[in-house]
């Protein structure tokens, strides 16, 4: 067996080389179409010696565009005053500037975020893509860009070092892996919780934590830290570890996984089989009776999402899964040799795939983020369009784009960004601004009606900030009567 200290010490020289920042954002909700959410504020610090005093270098808030409307219940949570961010000095383009800039210089440095896998970064990715950004900047493959979500790495922690740390648990005995009342169960000051650069000074304090307590799964998360890394770890080992901790009843999931195909029908899905279930009892069983167990509980079939920045731990760590190492690799030889049943897993992949819904059609630009990639040239307008201020210029080069999405996202920015353009741009920009608020269809955004029943929602629970909730109130009306008028 390879020892600890080996396998980890490559992971250790990756930190001290390229460094850590951490990265998160407050935004203007969780609307059920995340693609329409945007960062209200952001940081980004870079950890040092002195765990206390990271390095600041983005703690920014700003203004918002009049058809991108907070929720707010958003607003109390992060205690956000809407009227003082009409008067903040950077606009949402400009913070995403800022932000996309800072990490297209840096791509070196290991990220980490605190379930950043699937809020902020996501959220990014929608904000970068309108912004005429690379939405893929984070997950470019040439560049290695190495992500930690801490949440992930402290899932692994509950079920395989769950005595390393200290766990928050609630009236009920469950435990809660938040972020505020993890931290504060380790000694860890929670700061102004939601307020960006507190979460990041709070997030980098439990890396350090967990990077002393449990080494053995804070560098794997290095280790896995990019899709290329997660799926060589997963596919070039005959087994390893994983766990996660089930949100409904916060259960412990630990797994000691054999790998057996990429989902023919979604190749971000890497099928396993988790060995502490005997084999014997599976092999034989053919495609139409495997397919209704992937992913069901209590079942050894399941999937990791190789782009999720999965943590995928040492094979070592099998024993405090009650599996000898003995044991395990003898259940994944006789997976392995069996290219029958692989096949069969395969062929099951298929069968649930033809079981799904059909994608929707995307209508409006922010949705269709995935209806096709950007090509090579319409990439190259784009980042002309950044780098040039010149509203001239933009307008040439917008007249030179195809794709309808970045024409779309061009004309935006040149409406908000150039008091100065071309009239009517500017009209229709309103006109634009006008029906996105004002519509009364299911629509994915958050209109005016939306907006002011959120405001209802937080009123009636009784328990609101009474000076946000109030500059909110404030900040819809002014909102509605700029459309109106």
């Amino acid at each position: 067996m390879i020892m600890k200290e080996n396998w980890m010490q490559q992971y250790k020289d990756l930190l001290s080389e390229r460094g850590m920042i951490g990265l998160d954002l407050e935004t203007t909700g969780l609307n059920r179409n995340i693609e329409y959410e945007r960062p209200t504020s952001a940081a980004i610090l870079e950890a040092n010696e002195d765990v206390n005093q990271p390095d600041v270098i983005i703690n920014n808030m700003c203004r918002l565009p009049p058809h991108v409307l907070p929720d707010a219940g958003a607003l109390e949570i992060t205690n956000i005053d809407p009227m003082k961010l009409m008067n903040e000095e950077l606009s949402l383009f400009e913070l995403t500037k800022l932000i996309a800039s800072y990490l297209i210089e840096n791509p070196q440095k290991i990220m980490a975020t605190y379930n950043g896998a699937s809020y902020d970064l996501i959220i990014l990715r929608h904000t970068f893509f309108s912004s005429l950004y690379n939405p893929y900047l984070l997950s470019n493959g040439l560049e290695d860009r190495i992500h930690i979500d801490l949440y992930k790495v402290v899932q692994a922690i509950y079920c395989f070092a769950p005595r390393s740390i200290d766990f928050h648990r609630d009236a009920t005995g469950k435990v809660s892996l938040k972020q505020s009342l993890l931290a504060e169960a380790n000694g860890i000051d929670p700061g102004d919780a939601h307020s960006a650069i507190d979460d990041v000074k709070v997030l980098l304090k439990l890396g350090s934590l967990f990077k002393e307590k449990a080494p053995e799964i804070f560098f794997s998360a290095i280790g896995s830290g990019t899709k290329k890394r997660a799926i060589k770890q997963m596919t070039s080992q005959l087994f390893f570890n994983y766990g996660e901790v089930k949100y409904k009843d916060r259960l412990a999931v630990g797994r000691t996984p054999t790998f057996i195909c990429a989902d023919p029908s979604y190749s971000n899905n890497m099928v396993h089989f988790d060995l502490v279930y005997d084999p014997e009892d599976y092999l034989y069983m053919t495609a139409e009776e495997i397919a209704p167990l992937i992913n069901k509980k209590n079942s050894p079939f399941f999937n990791i999402k190789a782009n999720a920045s999965p943590v995928i731990l040492h094979p070592s760590l099998c024993e405090k899964n009650n599996l000898t190492t003995e044991q395990a690799t003898d259940r994944a030889t006789k997976v392995q040799e069996n290219n029958s049943f692989k096949n069969n897993v395969v062929v099951a992949c298929d069968i649930n795939s033809k079981k799904r819904s059909p994608w929707e059609t995307a209508v409006y630009p922010e949705s269709q983020i995935y209806s096709q990639f950007i090509d090579k040239r319409e990439r190259l307008l784009s980042d002309a369009f950044l780098k040039d201020h010149d509203l001239e210029q933009r307008m040439e080069i917008m007249q030179q784009m195809n794709d309808p999405r970045l024409i779309d996202f061009s004309k935006r920015i040149i409406a908000m960004e150039h008091n100065n353009c071309d009239p009517k741009i500017k009209m229709n920009f309103q006109e634009f601004e006008a029906q996105r608020l004002l519509s009364e269809d299911d629509v994915p955004w958050r209109t005016l009606q939306d907006a002011w029943a959120s405001l209802e929602k937080v009123e009636n629970a009784g328990k609101e900030n009474i000076a946000v909730m109030e500059a909110t109130r404030k900040y819809y009306a002014l909102i509605e009567k700029g459309v109106n008028s």
